[in-house]
């Protein structure tokens, strides 16, 4: 109900229309009936429903009873709400498609209350969820609002996925630590060279420390070797290999994750934004593991180590080094978010790129066929155009933020001089001091001068991240039941029962549709293309699931069934046959992993593929090609039924099986379709006369719904839908025959 927004006066002309009758619903529209913008408001009481116009006229009263089902329909860029009152239909109130979840579950709540049942609560669409941060709208494939992100948990997660590999990171600490303590040597040992052995006696001015300069020199090398060789040497091979191993254990991650989830996410999300995920943002976080956490742990035992080193020279003159910290930790804190949103730009164009490109090289038969490369191109240059304009843009900005970073840390350098250099003229400090503390700044400062230039990589690698964090925490729509039921072997009964789905739930594809269909029986799905035909074979894969109703296999609901189960007794012959890059042996034993070559060849015997096999070069090893392309459309779907008899299904589904081959290759066709067909439950979808020949009933769909059932000859009979599309298909068979012959 949405009485909380309903105007005053709206609300006083509720009162007076009611009177004792209670009041259920109430929703607004944005569209006026005779299409402008404005608001009308759906009041449903127990007894009545009405419509009143915004300054509280009543446009339409219809008594409950009166009415037999209310249902949305689809305009142009907007819906409508249609009442159905048996003998008319009314159209009462409009809305924007902005309002559809809204109203489709208004008209849910409606036909409850026609059929005198309770408002149902559960399955109930959930509101735009909004982030309580920033009160923006948090969008539906993602279960956090990206922007307010808490970003020291998403670098905790990052970091999680090392802790298998502990003492390999052991192994980095003690590697850093003693390189790092063989680099404070350098300095200490300069400052010994200056006060000590080149420093003349006051009275004779000999160097009498002199003998000692080649063992310092020495000293010095040996100290910078140690240290490249643990900061070098080993610390580059142990980070290599475990920002190596544990990208590998998230990109395993997000690809076990991928095959887990719902189809309806890849209906949402484009191909080539998803490989980009997979393979550019998972090495965007290998950089950070192999570049950023050693500089970090490096930079953490030389602020603590240094840090004691400084105090120890001049306690005085490090309190003034810690003068342009303060600011250089506000400065960065302050511009990262800023940083951080330009990065989330340059990322979304790469990814729009390479969904351009993998488009665009899928699709490359059709922009040759159509000549269309030059637009293509264009295409191209635009987006590449947009990628590099995001690219500069975010130089731009980082090339005015990183100089005043290193302004603030050159100023503690100067600090040094200025003070350390006041010291010495008051004898307090040595220049051996001084230029040993400046070695030792240069060493404090670094982490915080290595931290500025990585701010761009800690970016990269967050948006990175949360990229591909999102796919790892995104729920599966289709997944098992708490304690679902194992069934190794189903007789093959298929029962929809009042079944309503909508790829969007507020546009139902399928529409309260009831079907039984017997074991071991064939029947045909007929209708033309948008009817709902692949939309049931969808769901009876559980592909997807349906919004209303229930499908059960031999009696159980599909829902409890696990999906392993299920999907491992039903076998699928599509009229668009995917090959994976293999061979052919390799293609059809895909449907029985582990099944043995003469197994193989029997299923080809079967598929009447194996002749046109046996005259490849090299036979059953001939590689198929990318998507199957080395072989011909009919070779293609022999392999595919090869494939579906191997598994050896109790549920087969015939999907345009045969509407792209030539008749001879099409009688081939049918009959290995002929032989598979037997002893299972089979449905066929066809457009073509010859493949229904063997069903025992034909369901005629329209529109989501049954409209016809029974055999040819009685549908036939019925002069209705199926006997209109037979004939206008016989008519179009006799024209295109009379042009062969002209």
């Amino acid at each position: 109900m949405e009485s909380e927004k309903i105007p005053v006066h709206i609300r006083e002309k509720i009162k007076q229309v009611l009177r004792q009758d209670k009041l259920l619903l109430v929703i607004g529209s944005d569209i006026k009936y005779d299409g402008s913008f404005g608001v009308e408001w759906l009041v449903v009481t127990e007894n009545k429903l009405l419509v009143f116009s915004d300054t509280g006229k009543v446009l339409h009263a219809i008594k409950i009873k009166e009415i037999k089902e209310v249902e949305i329909v689809d305009l142009i860029g907007s819906s409508a709400l249609e009442v159905d009152m048996k003998k008319y239909i009314y159209r009462i109130i409009l809305y924007s498609n902005a309002r559809n979840s809204e109203f489709y579950q208004a008209v849910e709540d409606i036909n409850n209350i026609i059929k005198g049942k309770e408002v149902a609560t559960k399955g109930r669409l959930k509101p735009k969820a909004i982030c309580g941060i920033c009160n923006q709208p948090i969008p539906e494939d993602l279960g956090k609002c990206p922007k307010c992100t808490d970003k020291t948990k998403t670098l905790l997660r990052i970091m999680s996925f090392a802790k298998p590999y502990w003492s390999t990171i052991l192994l980095i600490v003690l590697v850093m630590t003693i390189g790092s303590l063989f680099g404070l040597v350098a300095p200490y040992v300069t400052k010994v060279i200056i006060d000590y052995i080149l420093k003349p006696d006051p009275l004779t001015k000999a160097f009498a420390n002199s003998g000692w300069l080649v063992w310092a020199a020495l000293a010095l090398f040996l100290s910078y070797a140690a240290q490249q060789l643990f900061s070098g040497f080993f610390l580059e091979r142990l980070s290599g290999s475990l920002g190596y191993k544990t990208v590998y254990d998230v990109r395993a991650a997000v690809y076990e994750k991928l095959q887990e989830l719902s189809m309806s996410y890849f209906d949402k999300n484009q191909t080539g934004a998803i490989l980009s995920r997979v393979n550019q943002d998972t090495g965007e976080l290998q950089r950070f593991l192999v570049d950023f956490v050693p500089i970090t742990l490096e930079g953490i035992i030389m602020f603590f180590g240094v840090g004691a080193l400084l105090v120890f020279i001049s306690w005085e003159l490090t309190l003034y080094i810690l003068i342009p910290i303060i600011p250089t930790v506000i400065f960065l804190k302050w511009i990262f978010p800023k940083v951080r949103t330009f990065f989330h730009r340059f990322y979304h164009k790469r990814a729009m790129l390479s969904v351009l490109v993998n488009d665009s090289v899928s699709g490359i038969r059709v922009i040759k066929a159509f000549g269309q490369e030059k637009i293509e191109i264009e295409k191209f240059k635009k987006r590449s155009g947009e990628y590099r304009d995001s690219g500069i843009e975010m130089v731009n900005q980082w090339g005015i933020y990183h100089p005043i970073l290193h302004l603030f840390i050159t100023f503690g350098t100067v600090l040094v001089w200025y003070v350390g250099g006041d010291f010495i003229l008051k004898n307090k400090m040595s220049v051996g001091d001084i230029v040993a503390y400046t070695g030792y700044l240069a060493m404090f400062y670094n982490p915080i001068r290595t931290l500025t230039r990585m701010v761009e990589m800690i970016s990269n690698s967050l948006s990175a991240a949360e990229r591909v964090f999102d796919i790892v925490d995104t729920e599966p729509e289709i997944k098992d039941a708490v304690l679902p039921e194992k069934i190794q072997e189903i007789r093959g009964s298929i029962e929809f029962d009042n079944i309503s789905f909508g790829y969007n739930k507020y546009k139902p594809v399928i529409k309260r549709m009831s079907l039984e269909i017997k074991p071991d029986e064939m029947i045909g799905l007929i209708g033309r293309s948008g009817a709902g035909k692949s939309t049931m074979v969808n769901l009876i894969c559980r592909l997807y699931d349906v919004n209303k109703g229930e499908i059960r296999i031999d009696g159980i609901d599909i829902k409890k069934i696990r999906l392993a189960d299920l999907r491992s007794q039903i076998g699928i012959v599509l009229q668009e046959t995917f090959l994976f890059n293999g061979t052919i042996y390799e293609n059809i034993a895909y449907a029985k992993p582990g099944s043995s070559r003469e197994e193989v060849i029997e299923a080809s015997i079967a598929a009447n593929a194996h002749e046109f096999i046996l005259k490849k070069p090299d036979g059953y090893d001939t590689d198929v090609g990318e998507r199957g392309n080395n072989l011909s459309g009919g070779e293609k779907q022999m392999v595919s039924i090869a494939r579906a008899i191997l598994r050896n299904p109790r549920i087969l589904i015939l999907d345009e099986a045969t509407s792209s081959v030539d008749v001879q290759t099409e009688k081939k066709i049918q009959d290995a379709l002929e032989k598979l067909t037997k002893n299972r439950t089979t449905i066929a979808i066809a457009h073509r006369l010859s493949t229904l020949r063997n069903c025992n009933r034909l369901i005629v769909i329209k529109d989501g719904r049954i409209v016809e059932t029974g055999t040819h000859r009685e549908l036939m009979a019925k002069k209705g839908l199926f006997n209109r599309l037979i004939t206008m298909q016989k008519e179009f068979s006799e024209q295109a025959s009379k042009a062969k012959v002209l």
